[in-house]
């Protein structure tokens, strides 16, 4: 619904039905491609499909709502950090609460000067517009921006949409710690702190949906958030036992969404083949 948003507010015709269907194939694909950004080269590659025009712009909201979400994952991780617990104010989680803040404060100034309103014949929309070859392409992303800055508040409420996603994905991860019934769980509010930088790791580590590195971080932020009573070794088998049990519940998810691709197929396919794309509508 975050990418939908983006999408409608470029002016193109574009569903809630067509976002959940090529939101569904783009996280299968997530599942087969390196990191945690192959499906949204899936998700770039359809929406642009058959453009005939502003096929940049389609793409573009795809970037966008990739970086809406990853400004989300800094904010929630920043936020918990005023939570007072001796817990998170230990050394060696100093770097993960400037990663957050450092993240947190550089994206919502990009985004302040991304949606601050700039006229087309300014100099710099001028001198891009005019390179050989990427002049068009250029010219297109500008009139892409210039309709955001013309509709802010919708950029804004798909930021609070990721931040209610990342919520919600975060509560989901330490409720499959909680099912892991291990005799010992960090609380929800360590994991809100430090599960963005484990998912923002394993997002960048080339590996199929960053298998592996989710759990490697998770063994050590469970490791550094322990109590004296636990073992370095029982508080690493916990975090990695509870990511495996969020990597299963993200692959019925996926499951889930494959089986219903190929349901629908023939009339995705169908809807990519005629005018069901979306399209720039004025």
């Amino acid at each position: 619904m975050r990418w939908w948003l983006l999408v409608r507010a470029q002016r193109f015709s574009f569903s809630p039905f067509q976002a959940i269907r090529l939101g569904f194939i783009g996280l299968v694909s997530n599942i087969l491609a390196p990191g945690a950004v192959g499906g949204d080269i899936v998700r770039a590659v359809l929406i642009a499909k058959n453009q005939r025009s502003r096929r940049s712009a389609a793409v573009a909201t795809v970037i966008l709502d990739r970086l809406v979400g990853l400004q989300a994952l800094f904010l929630v991780g920043a936020l918990a950090s005023f939570v007072p617990m001796p817990v998170l104010d230990r050394p060696a989680l100093y770097p993960v609460r400037l990663l957050m803040w450092s993240g947190s404060v550089l994206g919502l100034t990009l985004l302040v000067l991304i949606l601050r309103p700039q006229r087309r014949h300014s100099y710099l929309f001028r001198l891009l517009e005019g390179l050989p070859g990427l002049g068009g392409m250029f010219s297109e992303l500008t009139e892409s921006l210039l309709l955001y800055q013309s509709r802010p508040a919708v950029v804004w409420l798909a930021l609070s949409l990721g931040l209610i996603c990342q919520i919600g994905q975060i509560t989901g991860f330490y409720c499959c710690a909680l099912w892991i019934n291990d005799a010992w769980v960090p609380s929800l509010v360590s994991h809100f702190f430090f599960l963005p930088s484990a998912q923002l790791f394993a997002a960048f580590i080339p590996l199929p949906a960053g298998t592996g590195a989710l759990e490697g971080a998770m063994q050590w932020f469970y490791g550094q958030v322990r109590p004296p009573d636990v073992s370095l070794a029982n508080a690493g088998a916990a975090g990695f036992l509870a990511a495996v049990a969020f990597r299963v519940a993200t692959l019925a998810i996926a499951a889930f969404g494959g089986v219903y691709y190929f349901i629908v197929r023939r009339e995705i396919v169908q809807a990519m083949a005629d005018d069901d794309t979306p399209r720039f509508s004025g």
